[in-house]
């Protein structure tokens, strides 16, 4: 069963036409109405940390002890930022033996502490990460130089740790440039690659022919629970498990594309405008990695190394800072082109036509591009009619028109063709093309499943694996919760709350601005409700324990939608 997984947008905003027709003293109501408003502006509020946790005790390897604070209010609204550090070192003496060293019965890597089997001392390769298994050779063979073959495409993109509460890629976790000698070469398309040793397939595929799948919505909530439903974040799953099935990976708030997108389409709810959405996927190629026995990146793993065995919150908190919270086991490369057609509903009314009859035209106009004068459609518009309809898309001028706008979400390929895609009318078969070749040597992660990092850190590398395993646990429900943009005060006017750099911001609705979402010519109704983070889970009773949260942060107001999603959550224990 697939998951898709991007980040829940909660999009719900009035948006109101500047079709003044009434009386004067309407007029003159509607005119007091549009003002510029601050009658609300936010108080700043400052970022506050907890206290210094005791200092834990000193870790034999480390010869330090630790200790930290947590973010207990983020900065909003233009508050004083965090500048303060929130975790401490300290030399100190210990007693006890340091045991952090696995037995190696191969060749131990001068600088990295990797251990490698000897066959690989002297082979040309940079086995150890600090090239020590290259030196003092007498002789290096050069059959399999690098050189000669290249890497897959995206590859680094893939060894990346990623944060699934941002959809950050962060630090790299895995070496896809550590090969154990391996040379046989992969072609695709005429091309040698070599295959790095922890992944077990990189298969070209050429599923995409340019083809877009499209969906009608005959109001903005409905469009809202299609598109929630692709680009849902599943904010009830228990984080620290695998994630089993492919999710959509690419929505990141602190992304201009994104937050440009989610400014232009939250401006139409609570409207009666229609929605088309169309989405055009193309893939190129499928990954995974092997499932045991992977090489880690050496940094990654010197800094696991490097985490005491006792449990301090601080310290593990940094490496899923550094690092990410998973890590790509499978993955689907390629690009995505989606965009959003919002249509006057009046107006669409007025002309006698129907929501399926637009949707059949800009069908026709994906596969034959605007120029369809004169063709014959099997829909209830022209073709003449449904030309001009096709030419309103991108018109940034006329006010009085079936097309109040289009937005465009583009992933892969090169950056030319992605701005051509996202700022221009349907784009052409050309142009679709184009962008196709730019995607298969520049694709992004479209899909992929995932495992929690923790899952890296096994008896094979690590000395008490088990304790810095569950350690890990402990400390990455801690950083959920943290982290949760939930801890947000509300923006007004349904401004969607995000948490970034332990501050939170809001990104407005097109057409209002401020810290809060506060500054607006427009007159504010519905409110539709977000919910609370998690409280904490009860005892456990009957190997189940439980979880709730509510809808008011902020609640419903003035008619606005309630929360999507459920209220309660539970596991085993």
């Amino acid at each position: 069963m697939f998951l898709y997984w991007g980040f829940l947008l909660y999009f719900s905003l009035h948006f109101c036409s500047c079709e003044t027709e009434a009386n004067a003293t309407k007029t003159t109501l509607d005119q007091k109405r549009w003002r510029r408003s601050v009658a609300n502006p936010p108080q700043p509020i400052e970022c506050e940390f907890s206290n210094w946790s005791d200092w834990s005790s000193c870790d034999p390897c480390q010869k330090k002890r630790f200790r930290y604070a947590r973010l207990t209010q983020p900065a909003q609204f233009g508050g004083d930022p965090c500048n303060r550090i929130d975790r401490q070192e300290d030399p100190c003496a210990s007693r006890n033996p340091c045991r952090n060293t696995k037995t190696c019965e191969g060749f131990r890597c001068t600088e990295t502490g990797r251990c490698i089997v000897r066959r690989l001392l002297c082979n040309g390769d940079d086995d150890c990460g600090d090239l020590s298994d290259e030196k003092n050779c007498k002789s290096v063979p050069s059959s399999c130089s690098t050189n000669e073959m290249e890497q897959y495409w995206g590859i680094e993109n893939l060894a990346s740790g990623i944060n699934l509460f941002t959809n950050n890629r962060e630090g790299f976790v895995l070496d896809h440039r550590y090969y154990a000698g391996g040379c046989s070469p992969h072609y695709i398309l005429n091309t040698k690659f070599r295959k790095p040793y922890n992944v077990e397939n990189y298969i070209p595929e050429s599923k995409g022919k340019y083809e877009f799948s499209l969906s009608e919505h005959e109001s903005y909530s409905d469009y809202e629970r299609n598109f929630a439903s692709r680009h849902a974040k599943q904010t009830s799953f228990s984080i620290g498990l695998k994630i089993p099935g492919l999710f959509e990976f690419g929505f990141n708030y602190n992304d201009m594309k994104v937050k440009t997108f989610i400014e232009r389409t939250k401006k139409f709810s609570h409207t009666k405008s229609k929605f088309i959405s169309a989405k055009s996927t193309l893939e190129v190629a499928q990954y995974k990695v092997k499932s045991r026995n992977l090489m880690l990146h050496t940094e990654f793993f010197q800094r696991v190394k490097q985490l005491p065995m006792e449990y301090v919150y601080g310290e593990y908190r940094d490496i899923f800072r550094d690092y990410g919270t998973h890590f790509i086991t499978e993955a689907t490369l390629g690009g995505v082109y989606e965009y959003t057609l919002i249509l006057n509903s009046e107006k669409l009314q007025k002309e006698g036509y129907s929501l399926n009859d637009v949707q059949k035209c800009v069908q026709a106009g994906l596969k034959l591009g605007v120029t369809i004068e004169g063709i014959s459609l099997s829909v209830g518009m022209s073709g003449g009619a449904c030309s001009g309809l096709l030419k309103e898309i991108g018109d940034k001028i006329s006010s009085d028109k079936l097309v109040e706008d289009f937005v465009a979400l583009v992933r892969g390929g090169a950056s030319e063709h992605i701005a051509a895609l996202a700022y221009k009318d349907l784009p052409t078969q050309d142009l679709m093309q184009e962008w196709g070749d730019a995607v298969y040597y520049n694709p992004e992660i479209i899909s992929m499943k995932a495992s929690p990092l923790y899952e890296l850190v096994t008896a094979t590398d690590f000395t008490g694996a088990n304790i810095l395993q569950e350690n890990m646990k402990r400390a990455l429900e801690e950083f959920q919760a943290e982290t949760s943009p939930c801890r947000c005060v509300p923006c007004q006017n349904n401004g969607l709350a995000i948490f970034t750099e332990n501050r939170c911001e809001c990104i407005c609705p097109l057409g209002f601005s401020g810290a809060a979402c506060e500054i607006t010519k427009r007159p504010v109704n519905a409110i539709d409700g977000s919910w609370s983070c998690w409280s904490g889970w009860t005892p456990c009773s009957r190997r189940i324990q439980t979880r709730d949260r509510q809808c008011n942060n902020p609640s419903p107001q003035n008619g606005g939608n309630q929360c999507e999603g459920t209220n309660t959550d539970s596991r085993s224990c």
